[in-house]
């Protein structure tokens, strides 16, 4: 820029680098090393990366690359692709791609990395993407449906069928994956044809009983559940009542009527969407003992997002007393995995619920 047949005249304007960047490589052309850690963003690392490339700094080059290849995770990995492709940053792409194919053949989606909004996933970056996919998994359906809807965000649509259909036209998909990842829905499903085993009942591990739930004490309680496969969920089962202390002239009772609601909402970042809320009435349950509670509707859960699941009871219910264990913190088949996690702030105090009863959604 300065010497040489080619050397400029006068001040040269460098208008593709921030000044803190540019500053940044000068320094490490002087001292010969840099500190990853204190630069402030994502975009300030592949800005670094992209001065490297441009004033042709080989080592800083490769330093930015090894970072990357170390540090791209769930959480960034998007961001960092769909930057990377709108600066033309081969090597990071090359590596995200790679990160990318080992998490979608892991069964993540990264669905709820999108509907959490820090970053929006360019269209060219989608199709991208699923051009190095070929076969197209239920969590990349699920990644593509979560994008479709903050697409039509971003372009202040009404998510319903029709602007998802038209968020869709020019994605590179078969037209039967198209209405695959429009028509899904909470309550509408198919469960997969001649699955001879049925329902899939899936069991949490108890580890130590603690402290009851004592209704009055708290009159709800919340667990949440994400799952690695879309699934249909049939029931949810929690234990039921501690038989309470009978007077001597008590009738013992063996069975009790079972009141409650039950609610479940997807989370979206802050946002809940609440999907099912219905009253319960079970009879002749027994004390003691476990309670299956069967959905009216058989609702949808999609990979990677968090359910949360609230039982409420009424004034009906108070002083009665459920057993509390600690649980772990998922529950597994051959063909899916389940993760709860109780409220943080009680997760100490243990949990009702037992596990699920569900199927394959196709």
């Amino acid at each position: 820029m300065f010497y040489g047949a080619l050397a400029e005249k006068q001040t040269v304007k460098i208008a593709d680098i921030k000044s803190r960047v540019f500053e940044r490589m000068l320094d490490y052309i002087y001292v010969g090393t840099i500190d990853f850690e204190s630069v402030l963003n994502i975009e300030e690392l592949l800005e670094l990366y992209y001065c490297a490339e441009k004033y042709m700094i080989d080592s800083l080059h490769e330093k930015c690359v090894s970072y990357f290849g170390k540090n791209i995770k769930p959480n960034n990995v998007l961001k960092i692709l769909d930057i990377a492709y709108r600066m033309n940053l081969d090597d990071i792409i090359y590596s995200c791609m790679c990160v990318l194919k080992h998490f979608f053949s892991s069964g993540m989606s990264l669905s709820n990395i999108i509907l959490e909004r820090n970053h929006h996933l360019s269209k060219n970056c989608v199709d991208l993407i699923l051009e190095d996919n070929f076969e197209v998994k239920d969590n990349i359906i699920c990644m593509i449906r979560a994008w479709c809807i903050t697409e039509c965000e971003q372009n202040r649509l009404e998510i319903n069928k029709d602007s998802m259909k038209t968020v869709l036209q020019d994605i590179e998909l078969p037209d039967t994956l198209k209405d695959t990842i429009v028509g899904c829905s909470f309550t509408n499903f198919t469960p997969i044809a001649g699955d001879k085993s049925g329902w899939i009942p899936v069991q949490r591990i108890h580890y130590k009983a603690v402290r009851p739930l004592i209704i009055g004490d708290e009159m709800d309680f919340e667990a949440n559940i994400t799952t690695n496969r879309f699934i249909v969920i049939k029931s949810i089962n929690i234990n039921s009542r501690l038989l309470p202390q009978l007077k001597v002239t008590d009738v013992r009772q063996e069975t009790y009527t079972e009141k409650l609601v039950v609610e479940i909402s997807a989370k979206h970042s802050n946002d809940r969407q609440k999907i099912y809320q219905k009253e319960h009435l079970i009879c002749d349950v027994a004390f003691n003992d476990s309670l299956q509670l069967s959905l009216t509707e058989q609702i949808v859960f999609f990979p990677d997002v968090t359910y949360m699941v609230r039982l409420k009871w009424d004034a009906n219910s108070l002083g009665y007393e459920y057993p509390r264990s600690i649980l772990s913190a998922y529950g597994k088949s051959k063909q899916l995995l389940i993760n709860f996690s109780e409220n943080i702030y009680l997760q100490n105090s243990g949990s009702i619920l037992n596990g699920i009863v569900c199927d394959l959604y196709k």
